[in-house]
């Protein structure tokens, strides 16, 4: 599986071009107008999760760079791989595959992305000063391809229309996770849990009842960098916490700094 990921990263960038930067609505004549505008939706939604929520989101903030979605068709060959590789990481590959409804490739900004490569940067270099055992994190930060199981609210199955935005649709956690970078309190305070398991549900704030949410997973790189091991008990200097499965591999990794994951494809599944 991660020969076909690297294939694909080799092909497929998660980072928007200059050319995709989002433009203004064509409906909006007056810059001062549209800000306005934009400003009192963003204080709606923010005081709507302080309701709906037991812990403030930090998202919607002005110096976050815009993220776009840029949505798969059948037939795609990039979506083919994304497909082949969410199968076979699947909790049970042995069954029936699930359905995937929408593959969706996140267009990531420059920033972004040079936040995820300066944090890969300084893990090699801390690995290497400090503790060269770990030949991975020297070479490439340990970069894995990890999944992050939560839902979607804005891929309904009633919604046929190509999504190429993030929603603003408190209840829709894949784009609220990735507006703000899976930087919220509730990581802050418990890291980002993300498995090698295409089906695990990471997200502990979901809300599976609401009938409009649909299972979605995020389909990270990601840093790990020194693992410490929960079954050993060793937790010298690391920067991530993993757990391993019955085969010894890893299962699930706890990350803390949210820059350490760039996300590159969402999978909308049933």
């Amino acid at each position: 599986m991660h020969a076909i990921w690297a294939s694909l990263k080799e092909n497929v960038n998660c980072v928007s071009k200059l050319t995709d930067a989002v433009a203004r609505p064509e409906n909006c004549s007056k810059k001062n107008v549209c800000s306005l505008e934009k400003q009192n939706l963003e204080k709606q939604i923010i005081h709507q999760l302080e309701v709906e929520r037991p812990f403030r989101e930090v998202l919607f903030r002005p110096n976050y760079p815009r993220t776009q979605f840029h949505e798969l068709k059948t037939g795609d060959t990039s979506r083919n791989v994304v497909e082949m590789i969410f199968q076979r990481a699947s909790m049970e590959p042995s069954k029936p595959p699930k359905k995937i409804k929408r593959v969706l490739r996140v267009k990531n900004s420059v920033e972004v992305v040079e936040r995820f490569e300066k944090y890969r940067e300084k893990v090699m270099k801390n690995a290497y000063e400090k503790n060269k055992r770990h030949p991975r994190s020297m070479v490439d930060g340990n970069e894995l391809l990890l999944f992050f199981g939560t839902t979607m609210a804005c891929c309904s199955s009633r919604n046929s229309k190509l999504v190429s935005q993030l929603c603003i649709d408190p209840s829709c956690r894949v784009c609220r996770m990735i507006h703000s970078k899976f930087d919220m309190e509730f990581t802050r305070k418990n890291g980002i849990q993300l498995s090698t398991r295409s089906e695990e549900l990471s997200d502990t704030m979901v809300t599976l009842q609401v009938k409009k949410n649909m299972r979605a997973v995020i389909v990270c790189r990601t840093i790990a960098g020194r693992i410490a091991n929960t079954v050993d008990g060793i937790f010298e200097e690391y920067d991530s916490i993993g757990r391993e499965g019955l085969n010894s591999s890893l299962e699930y990794l706890i990350v803390r700094n949210p820059c350490a994951i760039l996300p590159c494809f969402v999978i909308v599944f049933t």
